[in-house]
């Protein structure tokens, strides 16, 4: 994370209300798209507020997109099995994008052209990470995994999923039906992993969502 200009007090409330806007705007605009006045405006606050808080744009941004889509992936520790971790691309077939996920996929398409954000995906993705490790190491040890399966590769499989499934859901193309897809990634899922005592698939909420 980058040493703002006002710090990172977690109590600080229009900070905070700073770091919404901007990820609501950056969704909604997109990089380029995003002004400084554009966040401010959105969050009721001052330019003053802002620059008081972070010293430019970019930061703030780069500041938005690492706590935002990192504050989802941490959610993914708790899943019980990698089971449940592939669970949630089968769930999420239909529904709009959040600001989060919205904001999550201009990030991944911005980062091609600038190195801040580029930056702020690399420190998401090794937050998010670190915190699945956890789950990744004991489905090594307790048979999470199907045999002959690379956790490193398994990982990497739901990511292209949800990635994929990103940029199915934010073109608003057409998408099979919810039951068939589920069936079909849950054969898929069954393919990867192997029965966990604590693998029951959980229903609701983001869960699986990466960085």
């Amino acid at each position: 994370m980058t040493d703002t200009a006002g710090g990172d007090d977690p109590h600080d409330e229009l900070r905070e209300r700073l770091l919404q806007a901007a990820a609501a705007v950056f969704a909604r605009n997109g990089y380029a798209g995003t002004k400084v006045m554009d966040i401010v405006r959105e969050a009721g606050l001052s330019t003053g507020a802002m620059y008081g808080r972070f010293r430019s744009k970019n930061e703030l941004l780069r500041e938005a997109v690492v706590g935002r889509s990192t504050r989802v992936g941490y959610i993914a520790a708790e899943a019980a099995s990698l089971a449940e971790l592939f669970d949630y691309p089968a769930r999420s077939i239909g529904r709009p994008l959040t600001d989060a996920e919205a904001m999550r996929l201009e990030a991944y398409v911005t980062a091609r052209r600038e190195p801040d954000v580029a930056a702020a995906v690399a420190d998401a993705y090794a937050a998010w990470r670190e915190k699945v490790e956890p789950l990744v190491a004991s489905s090594a040890i307790d048979g999470g995994l199907a045999d002959g399966v690379d956790a490193e590769a398994a990982l990497l499989l739901f990511r292209a999923i949800y990635f994929g499934l990103l940029l199915h859901r934010g073109a608003g193309l057409t998408s099979p039906e919810p039951q068939a897809w589920t069936a079909l990634l849950r054969r898929v899922t069954a393919a990867v992993t192997s029965p966990h005592p604590g693998g029951a698939v959980a229903g609701g909420g983001d869960a699986a969502a990466p960085a």
